[in-house]
């Protein structure tokens, strides 16, 4: 029963960080599939108050078009990693335009807001 109890605990622990990154892997994929909507509404709410001043919702659309109309259409993401920088979690989405590929690196802070976005060469951490 101690075997079992033991199991059932490190099962529990694992769920329960496994589920932290999880939420963040669940928000950069809606933020690029938001960018591929052009729902820049919904991106902007999800970051920090310090990115939505930086990067209201015309300035998004402003990088996102720019980064099509020089790295060609976004064609789709397909790999997702997750990491930590300092005390931030990050996620590192894989996107394919026609021309080049990129990460999105997603930075969040401890309430989970996005409070970086960036896009970077695709093998640049």
């Amino acid at each position: 029963m101690k075997k079992f109890f033991l199991f059932f605990v490190f099962c529990s622990l694992g769920m329960a960080l496994f589920s932290q990154g999880s939420k963040n892997t669940d928000i950069s994929k809606t933020v690029i599939n938001s960018f591929q909507k052009a729902e820049y509404s919904k991106i902007v709410l999800l970051f920090d108050e310090t990115m939505k001043t930086a990067l209201p919702e015309a300035k998004l659309k402003s990088v996102w078009d720019d980064l099509n109309s020089k790295c060609g259409e976004y064609q789709k993401f397909s790999e997702i990693a997750e990491g930590k920088i300092q005390i931030y979690d990050v996620t590192y989405v894989l996107c394919h335009f026609e021309k080049v590929n990129l990460k999105m690196k997603v930075v969040f802070n401890d309430k989970n807001q996005i409070a970086g976005l960036f896009f970077i060469p695709e093998n640049q951490k």
